[in-house]
């Protein structure tokens, strides 16, 4: 991390604990040391990521597997770009890596090309080539924000409220979910293109749940077309790029 202008370290549930003999593998690194967060939860850690992108060695050829389906660090570094936020980079235990469970926490994943003879990285090496390739984003001027995390949970909301009113089954929902997030992470949406998808959505949840209710034959006036700008549904983000 401090070879590549990163500090802001948050660590789940450790199972270590950093003594002197960790200080001084650590070297010219104490501030990176002294900046670890302990969390109780990957969720408590990812609170306030604009972008989560959580790392994998195992690439799924399932269909159905939505979460390992991952892009390349150089695909990463491309997508960051040019683009202002807070990033989360999660990386797993040294031995078993991350769940499903957890990759699905995450906005997208990230696997870092390998021989298919054998594809794991040690951690510390799959780490120092990611923040490789994210280091040679920092010197690009920011022309649009990160669509927070707020607004991406509203757009999945509305979304999978319309998806339950139209009659989709539970699991062909949590696919379209999967599915949508991973659009929405891989394509580094702006803030700008994220209000106008959750007022989107938001037009098309009311609009099906007007039809559901059968409390009105016609179309209410509060979910027709308007010259109103869509409402703003996120923060402002930082005028960086912040990697985590």
């Amino acid at each position: 991390m401090k070879n590549f202008g990163l500090s802001n370290l948050h660590l789940v549930n450790p199972i270590a604990i950093l003594g002197p003999e960790g200080r001084s593998r650590g070297s010219h690194a104490q501030d990176v040391l002294d900046s670890i967060v302990c969390n109780h939860s990957l969720e408590e850690a990812l609170h306030g990521v604009d972008l989560s992108i959580g790392t994998t060695a195992q690439k799924s050829y399932e269909p159905s597997n939505l979460v390992r389906k991952p892009m390349t660090p150089k695909e990463l570094s491309a997508m960051v770009r040019r683009r202002s936020g807070t990033v989360g980079i999660v990386f797993g235990r040294e031995g078993t890596g991350l769940t499903n469970s957890e990759l699905d926490k995450c906005d997208a994943t990230v696997t870092i090309p390998a021989s298919l003879e054998y594809q794991t990285l040690n951690l510390s090496h799959a780490a120092a080539i990611i923040f490789y390739e994210l280091h040679n984003t920092t010197g690009d001027s920011s022309t649009d924000w990160f669509a927070s995390e707020q607004v991406k949970k509203t757009i999945l909301r509305f979304l999978s409220e319309s998806s339950s009113l139209s009659g989709m089954g539970d699991y062909k929902q949590g696919q379209l979910i999967r599915a949508f997030r991973n659009i929405l992470g891989r394509s580094g949406l702006r803030h700008r293109e994220g209000s106008i998808l959750a007022e989107a959505f938001r037009r098309v949840s009311e609009i099906l749940t007007h039809v559901k209710s059968r409390e009105d034959s016609e179309t209410p006036s509060a979910v027709t077309e308007s010259a109103e700008e869509p409402r703003d549904w996120t923060r402002q983000s930082p005028s960086r790029p912040e990697i985590s």
